[in-house]
């Protein structure tokens, strides 16, 4: 399992961010949801005061993730697939933030992470 990366990513994240991007890959995996591809971390564009922290200066560090999903956004039904559903809340209950992006945007689906206090429960 390896996490795939953008090219236009800003991989400055905190070492606790990474190990719990880690986790989430490993448990991706385990879900059988197929390639994990962060599509943004420290970079991109998010709402001011973000955890991607792309508003910061460049040493601090970001603690948010973007994972793409478009392979699991049914266009037809306008939402995610069940399996996605679950493994987010699989995530949530370890104690990791998690918003499923877009119910309401089509073309733009993806799956935000972010650092929420402690995190180091097994996935």
């Amino acid at each position: 399992m390896t996490i795939k990366i953008k090219r236009t990513v800003n991989p400055n994240i905190t070492p606790e961010f990474g190990v719990i991007l880690g986790q989430a890959s490993l448990a991706w995996a385990g879900y059988g949801l197929g390639h994990f591809v962060v599509t943004s971390l420290k970079d991109g564009t998010h709402r001011p005061g973000s955890a991607h922290k792309q508003d910061r200066p460049d040493d601090e560090p970001g603690e948010a993730a973007d994972i793409r999903t478009w392979r699991w956004w049914n266009e037809d039904k306008g939402r995610h697939d069940p399996k996605l559903i679950r493994f987010a809340k699989k995530l949530q209950a370890a104690g990791v933030a998690v918003v499923i992006h877009p119910d309401w945007l089509p073309g733009v689906p993806h799956l935000h992470i972010a650092r929420k206090g402690r995190v180091f429960q097994r996935l």
